[in-house]
């Protein structure tokens, strides 16, 4: 127990206090999943995967269950992430105001960014992005597994990308902050002080700053954290009020309340709701500059993979799919990935394989795997039989990565596992 995280509540929830002890110390934690709707509807989802789910009323992709992600084939094709219930309120609500150039600016591991892409379905270009290298590698493993085609992914400060001439550049900021992390402290073991609040609320405000100034005139931002505090929350809130945001009034539904003096800002507190906690508020920008940015010219080509047809843009001898334009950079950003990367070293890419929809699977070359899918994830050698060349493994019709087959010494054919080392479970 966190003795400051108690002191903190009660100061913050008066008579509702008690209520909050008893949920954080008695209700049962639940794991949540959310439904990919970039490749399966919810009812599909639910006909398909044979395990239990139960709705989340904060967001309609999303399902408390009990299920093992790692060993669920499912899972490693891209179909559903898991994202703890009331995070993904945020962006449920958000929806109707997402537009065509979105930037998640504190991206990584990637619930919010691909939850966003799902609303966008492949209009428009979304960036997200991460100032450290390892976060941005599980991030980029996500948005390929979920099969984002229009991400770019980079690795900046809100600082650098204003470096780079893009103020005024998105009509949709995503700033889920790093915080203290005050809601997540049923899960793990989290270190709260006054002095780490305080922290966070300063590194938030100078997050924001910056962030502030890459927003369109009339565009909008979601700000969240996981955490009670008022210092990282309303006081934020307050803090863009004074850089020409104002907060919009969205439904208040079951299983959230209104900020603290702050009606049009959401809470979200375990006694009033199955989940850990969240603090979100959406705002519009009034005012701003232009952006003074500018997109590379690009060469555009086809490339053919057994009976499909894809076109490409063509750039230093890398080819990738994408429908948006890429920025010319100047200093600030550095580009780690825009857009699905097609080939590496003569060989398809696992970003290619979950970015094709299940009707361009069919004309790629297919092998489903049915049970033998568990296996490949394991990295496995498959005894199947499959066209020569490569293929997608697929489970149920959707990809989960390539196989390659080729012609054995005594005449048969020998079917090569491709899934990514780094993704490979274990066998246990």
């Amino acid at each position: 127990m966190n003795e400051y995280l108690f002191k903190q509540m009660r100061e913050l929830l008066g008579s509702r206090y008690d209520d909050f002890v008893r949920a954080y110390d008695t209700k049962p934690r639940r794991k949540s999943l959310r439904v990919n709707t970039l490749k399966i509807s919810e009812s599909e989802f639910a006909a398909l995967c044979g395990y239990e789910l139960a709705p989340n009323p904060l967001c309609a992709q999303s399902f408390y269950t009990t299920v093992k992600p790692s060993l669920d084939p499912l899972y490693h094709a891209g179909l559903y992430y898991m994202q703890e219930a009331s995070a993904s309120a945020a962006v449920a609500a958000f929806s109707p105001f997402i537009g065509e150039r979105v930037f998640d600016l504190c991206a990584a591991p990637g619930g919010k960014t691909t939850q966003a892409a799902a609303f966008m379905n492949g209009r428009g270009v979304i960036y997200c992005n991460d100032v450290e290298s390892k976060r941005v590698r599980v991030l980029c493993e996500n948005i390929e597994r979920l099969g984002v085609t229009n991400a770019v992914v980079t690795s900046a400060t809100a600082g650098g990308y204003r470096a780079a001439g893009f103020d005024g550049y998105f009509d949709t900021l995503i700033v889920d902050a790093p915080c203290s992390g005050g809601g997540m402290t049923r899960n793990e073991d989290v270190p709260l002080s006054a002095e780490i609040v305080a922290g966070c609320a300063a590194r938030q405000r100078d997050i924001l700053k910056d962030a502030a100034e890459l927003v369109a005139d009339g565009g909008y931002m979601l700000y969240s954290t996981c955490t009670f505090s008022r210092e990282e929350n309303e006081d934020n809130i307050e803090f863009l009020a004074a850089r020409g945001f104002t907060t919009v009034d969205i439904p208040l539904r079951a299983g959230e309340v209104r900020g603290i003096d702050m009606p049009d800002a959401r809470r979200i507190y375990p006694m009033n709701f199955d989940g850990e906690g969240h603090f979100y508020c959406v705002l519009r920008k009034n005012g701003g500059t232009q952006p003074t940015i500018r997109c590379e010219r690009v060469k555009r080509s086809t490339v053919k993979i057994g009976g499909l047809e894809l076109t490409v843009d063509g750039k230093n001898g890398e080819q990738y799919i994408r429908d948006f334009e890429v920025p010319r950079l100047h200093g600030g950003v550095g580009i780690v990935r825009a857009g699905v990367r097609v080939a590496v070293d003569g060989e398809y890419t696992y970003a290619l394989s979950h970015a094709l929809k299940k009707e361009q699977i069919e004309m790629a070359g297919a092998v489903e795997l049915g049970d033998d899918a568990t296996k490949y994830i394991r990295g496995e050698q498959l005894e199947i039989n499959a066209p020569r060349g490569f293929c997608i493994a697929t489970v149920s019709g959707y990809a989960l990565g390539w196989v390659k087959s080729a012609p054995s010494g005594n005449g048969d054919n020998v079917l090569k596992n491709l899934y990514p080392k780094g993704l490979r479970i274990n066998r246990n």
